[in-house]
């Protein structure tokens, strides 16, 4: 839903992208993205949740301003648009395991990571086929807004009982979208 915005983002925040362009590349901000995400598993697992919902937030902040760079700067790579998505599942499979071990039902843990995997992959397959495949009720920014929403107010299980469902059904989404846009063209 979130990446709707994506053009509106990228026109109001337009001057902030050339000037982060000017002194970082875009994928100097996927890997800040990827080690705020690494802080933000390490608060986690050592019981600073709003410390790590921080760091998530950032972490999903530089992940924003890296595709706002590359797209205000004209710097868009197939690598770069590879290694954000790689990276971006890194940082979801180091918070996930993150609140497993801090002690969240590992049942719950493991539904929400595979519907947040499984949200990228039928997107990831999906356009191998079709042009785009961004549609559903839960993609990355609204599953990092939930989980910084759950961690801050402390329904961190409510919040990843949420997410797994609304992943799944993204994927779901996804799915069914694919199969009336493929049937389109053949």
């Amino acid at each position: 839903m979130l990446s709707k915005l994506k053009l509106k983002v990228t026109e109001k925040f337009t001057p902030l992208g050339i000037f982060i362009g000017k002194r970082l590349s875009p994928n100097q901000l996927t890997i800040f993205a990827l080690i705020f995400g690494f802080f933000a598993c390490t608060l986690i697992i050592y019981g600073k949740i709003v410390f790590g919902a921080i760091f998530v937030l950032l972490s999903g902040f530089f992940d924003l301003l890296d595709g706002l760079v590359a797209r205000t700067q004209k710097m868009v790579t197939n690598f770069g648009g590879f290694l954000d998505s790689v990276f971006d599942r890194y940082v979801d499979v180091l918070i996930f395991i993150a609140l497993g071990l801090y002690g969240i039902d590992w049942l719950v843990v493991a539904i929400a990571m595979s519907g947040a995997l499984l949200v990228s992959y039928t997107r990831a397959r999906a356009e191998k086929f079709i042009e785009k495949c961004d549609v559903g009720i839960a993609e990355r920014g609204e599953r990092m807004i939930i989980l910084f929403l759950a961690m801050v107010s402390g329904y961190i299980y409510e919040g990843l009982v949420i997410i797994a469902i609304l992943s799944h059904l993204t994927a779901v989404q996804r799915i069914i979208y694919t199969y009336q846009k493929s049937k389109i063209f053949n």
